[in-house]
């Protein structure tokens, strides 16, 4: 799987919202999913040992339906937010579950079950936590506050940002870091890119007052704020901007706060404006598949799909035995796109159609 520079930057210009669930996701069906589990037997309590193993198994089979609609970085990269979630408490998703095999082996106690899980409410957990779906897809940005520190006009960057943008912005370590902070330009970029940030975008402000307000009872102040927005990984540039906004209030630290804040929240905007115009995002085909035989099935489709030349994929929604992929393929032509799937497909495959922005194929029963 590639991932194109020009389709993360892109994403600076999408508008941040929270994602409501596929139409039908939460209300899908539990389906079946076989999965094997293990635990550390205790001789003197096989019931708890079998307990443990048992949600060992439901673990897996949550795990394996996240798998589902994660793409491979993103579940690598935030597999924190995944543990301490769904898989923190995995019966949640589980309907019911029937034993298939389940006693003591060496040192420990073993499971096999079949599962029935609410895969379309794991699907819409995914989406609540960003996991999955149009925003999982956008960059994971480091902020970075460069030269003297300016909170009040950091915060309305911030602010004003993720209003316009679909980007990330997350809290990495050697972001607040003083010294990588105030240092070199390369060590911070190769700070960023080993965090396995996407972008980093380094601001920098200051203020001065532009008048004396002890006759007027007013103070005028001037902020001036600048802006670049690296591409981690490579160093390269994106972005460079710099703009000014005027404060005013009977304080002077209140004019200067004033202008601090309006000079965040316009270099912020026009941060996002400036990106959708140099910037374009890959064109995406919707590919839908019918007639899938349950979850385990699911899993085989989207294991061929991965080996396709795409720049993006990932699963949109699943429910009654159809699948819906967005995918971005290197050249958005529909039955082009379809001859390739056909090329890697081992399920039986039918072509329904290509055509416009989509895709359909059918697995004959």
């Amino acid at each position: 799987m590639k991932l194109k520079l020009t389709f993360l930057a892109a994403a600076l210009l999408l508008g941040a919202c929270a994602h409501a669930p596929a139409p039908g996701s939460v209300k899908a069906a539990p389906e079946p999913l076989e999965a094997d589990g293990a635990c550390a037997l205790n001789s003197r309590d096989l019931a708890a040992s079998r307990a443990c193993a048992v949600r060992d198994a439901e673990r897996g089979a949550v795990s394996r339906v996240a798998g589902l609609y994660l793409d491979e970085a993103v579940r690598a990269e935030r597999s924190a937010v995944l543990e301490s979630n769904l898989l923190n408490n995995p019966h949640l998703y589980v309907a019911r579950y029937k034993t298939l095999s389940d006693g003591p082996d060496g040192g420990y106690y073993r499971v096999r079950i079949k599962a029935w899980i609410y895969h379309g409410r794991i699907a819409s957990e995914l989406r609540a936590l960003n996991l999955a779906g149009p925003s999982a897809a956008a960059p994971r940005a480091a902020f970075v506050q460069r030269g003297e520190a300016a909170p009040v006009f950091a915060a309305a960057f911030r602010e004003a940002f993720i209003k316009r943008s679909a980007v990330s912005i997350e809290e990495f370590p050697f972001a607040s870091a003083p010294a990588l902070a105030a240092g070199d330009q390369t060590a911070l970029l190769d700070a960023a890119a080993a965090s396995g940030a996407d972008l980093l975008i380094a601001v920098s402000a200051s203020v001065s007052a532009v008048g004396a307000g002890v006759s007027t009872g007013f103070y005028p102040s001037r902020a001036d704020a600048s802006v670049k927005v690296y591409d981690a990984p490579s160093g390269k540039i994106i972005l460079d901007l710099a703009s000014q906004a005027n404060g005013i209030d009977s304080t002077e630290a209140g004019s200067f706060s004033k202008a601090l804040a309006a000079a965040g929240e316009l270099l912020a905007q026009e941060t996002a404006a400036r990106a959708g115009r140099l910037l374009k995002p890959d064109a995406a085909l919707k590919l839908k598949v019918y007639g899938l035989e349950g979850l385990e099935i699911l899993e085989k489709l989207k294991a061929q799909l991965l080996k396709l030349e795409v720049n993006d994929l990932r699963l949109e929604s699943y429910s009654a035995g159809t699948a819906v992929f967005q995918a971005a393929p290197e050249r958005p032509d529909p039955q082009e796109f379809a001859s390739a799937v056909l090329r890697v497909d081992s399920l039986g495959l039918e072509l329904e159609g290509a055509g416009g922005q989509e895709v359909a194929f059918s697995l004959p029963r």
